[in-house]
């Protein structure tokens, strides 16, 4: 199809040529904020807009994210205006029916509320219900003018953009369709999502425990670790701290811990918010993210001082290392190798809709230039050069390349603002009383070397600022535009904000730009 569009557009191209000797119009069209105006197959600005083209007919798109594209054949005159307001039409809506779940607190209800309905997913696919109201909603293709047939080159030529722009118009539509069962689910993920966001405490029992005494301190001084686990296996952990007591010896603590009749209890605190692990008919679900804990004794709460590790299991999930900060996945004798991050699986808000995530690893700082060359073939940086610096000037065809050939790809904006995050709904990554420059390379005069600051929650570093980072959604163009997330070196601290991003030519590249790689199984 897209040749047929190609060799037909060279014919009305070279027409239009030879229309010139008949003098020039002007076309003028209104509609929707921003609008894409492409006209004969090549994109020439946005709403409100006017040009003047030659006289004689002419085939102009119009295209804005969230409506179908609508697309116009036209006579224009010599010397005359043609003036067209566009009203472009919404997307179409699934309708179904949402339970209200906002007086529903318990994250376990609505846990199985989600499992079983997810069970029930293949009842509404998009093929059942988006592609009908696709071909219900869709605008139809105008007839042909008074003054063309439907079998002359100017007609045919419109009827193959109408099928080209329909088809833009339906991907768009079903990537962003969701059935009932789909809508039902988001529902209750952002519910989910909005409990999660809190902290809980409460008993989990000791599964086991030893204790290593101090010399000279009787018992009373040395290091303890404590084994807790929960009768469903939601909470799973291990804690490594210092026991010091005037009167309880580690030993004794230890033995009322875990005797049968407990005569000390644990209380942990935990966020509400748990990985999940795909199992067969749902999910099983774990917390991973602990903050204290507290020993009840004698009528006393003791706070213990100590760090959390998670299982081994849980781990190769999660990826957290000590104190459940993420895990370095290289092997530290291969320097050369990506070193990568895991990133659990979850869910947040993104662009207003809350976006479920599946687990992946991203390399844990921007490509530098060693590992690009070591990969990806020479490239001359200019007078940035260094190996622990960050490769820029890199284009998005250059990134997307580099990343499959390291066996990956680029991460959509949705799991790049995801693992910015780290679970943070702040518009910044840094604490409110942190300093910025100890997380962000920006307001400088040039890049520095990549993992020189502090990393985020997922040990990510330089997700701001240094280079701004490529994604693989399309921008506004379909194609032709990406975006560049993050800000870099070149930044103000307000370009920062997690949510913000900059479209570019996907043909771009500056000395402020390059990315990293996301790796799925």
């Amino acid at each position: 199809m897209q040749k047929i569009i190609a060799i037909l557009a060279v014919i009305l191209l070279t027409a239009l040529c030879f229309a010139q000797d008949r003098g020039s119009g002007v076309l003028s069209v209104e509609g929707p904020e921003s609008a894409g105006v492409w006209l004969n197959g090549q994109a020439v600005g946005v709403t409100p807009f006017i040009m003047e083209i030659p006289a004689g007919w002419a085939v102009y798109s119009i295209r804005s994210p969230g409506y179908w594209t609508e697309v116009f054949i036209a006579n224009i005159e010599q010397g005359t205006e043609l003036k067209h307001e566009v009203q472009l039409k919404k997307f179409g809506k699934p309708m179904s029916e949402i339970p209200d779940v906002s007086h529903i607190n318990d994250l376990r209800t609505l846990e199985n509320l989600y499992d079983s309905l997810y069970n029930q997913k293949s009842v509404a696919t998009p093929d059942s219900v988006c592609i009908a109201i696709f071909v219900a909603d869709y605008p139809l293709p105008v007839s042909a003018p008074d003054s063309l047939s439907e079998t002359s080159a100017e007609y045919r030529y419109y009827y193959d953009m109408y099928t080209y722009e329909r088809e833009l118009s339906f991907n768009e539509w079903y990537a962003s369709c969701s059935g009932p069962a789909e809508q039902n689910l988001n529902g209750i993920l952002g519910r989910i999502n909005q409990l999660g966001a809190n902290q809980v405490h409460g008993f989990v029992p000791v599964s086991g425990g030893k204790f290593e005494s101090a010399s000279a301190s009787n018992g009373l001084k040395g290091y303890l670790e404590l084994n807790l686990r929960s009768p469903d296996g939601r909470a799973d952990v291990a804690w490594k701290g210092v026991w010091e007591n005037d009167f309880l010896t580690g030993d004794a603590l230890v033995k009322a811990l875990t005797a049968g009749a407990p005569a000390a209890m644990a209380f942990l605190t935990v966020q509400n918010q748990t990985v999940w692990i795909p199992v067969e008919g749902g999910y099983s679900r774990h917390f991973y993210k602990y903050y204290d804990l507290n020993i009840s004794w004698n009528g006393l709460l003791i706070p213990m001082k100590g760090s959390f590790f998670l299982p081994e299991w849980l781990a190769d999930v999660v990826a957290p290392k000590d104190s459940l900060e993420p895990q370095l996945l290289a092997e530290k004798e291969a320097p050369k190798k990506p070193l990568l991050a895991k990133i659990p699986g979850g869910n947040f808000q993104y662009k207003g809709k809350y976006t479920q995530i599946r687990p992946f690893a991203m390399n844990i700082s921007a490509i530098d230039q060693g590992l690009y060359k070591e990969n990806c073939g020479k490239k001359d940086f200019g007078k940035y050069k260094g190996d622990s610096l960050p490769a820029h000037s890199i284009s998005w065809r250059e990134a997307n390349s580099c990343c499959i050939a390291m066996g990956g790809e680029l991460p959509t904006e949705a799991e790049w603002e995801y693992a910015a995050r780290a679970g943070s709904p702040g518009k910044y990554i840094w604490p409110s009383n942190a300093n910025p420059k100890d997380y962000a390379e920006f307001d400088g005069k040039t890049p520095v070397a990549v993992a020189n600051k502090r990393p985020n929650g997922w040990g990510l570093y330089d997700m701001f600022g240094n280079v701004a980072e490529w994604v693989k959604d399309d921008g506004f163009w379909f194609g032709k535009y990406k975006y560049l997330k993050g800000g870099s070196w070149k930044s103000d601290k307000d370009d920062l904000e997690v949510e913000n991003r900059v479209e570019e030519d996907a043909r771009y590249w500056g000395t402020h730009t390059g990315f990293r790689c996301v790796f799925k199984n």
